[in-house]
């Protein structure tokens, strides 16, 4: 009686500790974890909608959860704890149509465990189920095929991640602090910038004279060409030349804290862009919404900092928003 009591009270002991590992055990939605460490080279990531905000779909199959990215992509997870499996479909978005073409890899403590080989927009999903016992690091991974990442819409559909112990959480990206180190500019006038610009025969002439220094300012300008006027208190310089040839201008600004002049040399004639343009690129980061209020909203900031005190006068919009526009 005594070994048959103790052997019952093992057997109870061995069910709790099952049933213990069986209430553990929790599953974790890839598109539920938080998303800023995910790096992508294109737009950004969509909890359970593609990379560009619709449904998720592959091959005409529709998923309601999941992860939309865009490659080149890497999503770093710490499991913290004991993880069991990982589960995905994944595949181009059809939101693209046939085009796309980009690599699955699922990896863990730098290992590559899984690889979906190239598939491109149109395939059926590819069912992945990865073993993650004794990993401590799992690693998403969207290539480009080696042939760019145009149209490489990637989605990790219905992913989830069982972990028998602990939550997997997002590995933060380190991030330096912002830091100007430009030195400050001093309260007397400076006339910064390029001292040559380019301008074709007859076609409109827009020119800021870069000066910093303290507010108000004047500024006057020798030796125009005919054609060109300059606004005094603004320092820019419009019109249009009408002649090719080579003009030998001389920029003054003034302020209560003194003066400042410089040479601006003007080349009319077939070639512009003399010196490297200095602006701002949107590249796509306003997708197919541009508007006008974007287009200002950038201008004013480049006047607002101060960058066009310094040369800075072009806002180059990316060319999404281009097609049907009126």
């Amino acid at each position: 009686m005594r070994f048959a009591s103790f052997s019952l009270f093992a057997s109870v002991l061995a069910c709790f500790a099952l049933a213990g590992t069986s209430r553990a055990a929790q599953t974790y939605e890839l598109g539920s974890l938080e998303l800023q460490s995910l790096t992508q080279d294109w737009g950004e990531p969509h909890s359970n909608k593609s990379v560009d905000g619709r449904e998720l779909s592959i091959g005409g199959r529709k998923f309601e959860r999941g992860l939309g990215t865009h490659a080149v992509s890497t999503f770093r997870l710490n499991l913290n704890g004991t993880g069991e499996k990982f589960q995905a479909a994944v595949g181009v978005d059809d939101e693209i149509g046939q085009r796309g073409s980009i690599i699955f890899r699922v990896s863990a403590d730098g290992k590559v465990l899984w690889e979906s080989g190239v598939m491109r927009g149109g395939q059926p999903a590819k069912e992945v189920s990865v073993d993650l016992h004794g990993s401590k690091m799992l690693t998403l991974s969207v290539d480009d095929a080696g042939d760019g990442i145009n149209y490489d819409h990637a989605d990790w559909a219905d992913a989830t991640i069982t972990m028998l112990s602990g939550k997997p959480e997002p590995v933060l990206r380190k991030r330096e602090p912002a830091v100007v180190l430009t030195p400050k500019t001093g309260p007397k006038p400076r006339i910064n910038g390029a001292r040559v610009y380019g301008a074709r025969p007859g076609a409109p002439f827009l020119f800021t004279i870069p000066a910093s220094g303290d507010s108000p300012m004047a500024f006057t300008a020798e030796n125009l060409p005919p054609g060109l006027q300059l606004e005094p208190s603004t320092g820019i310089i419009t019109g249009a030349v009408a002649q090719k040839g080579v003009y030998e201008v001389k920029l003054r600004a003034r302020n209560s804290q003194g003066s400042a002049e410089r040479p601006l040399k003007i080349i009319c004639g077939d070639l512009i862009a003399l010196a490297p343009p200095l602006g701002w690129n949107s590249w796509n980061c306003f997708g197919c919404d541009v508007n006008e209020g974007n287009v200002r909203a950038a201008a004013d900031a480049m006047v607002s900092s101060g960058l066009i005190q310094h040369g800075w006068t072009y806002i180059n919009i990316d060319d999404c928003w281009e097609a049907g526009r009126t």
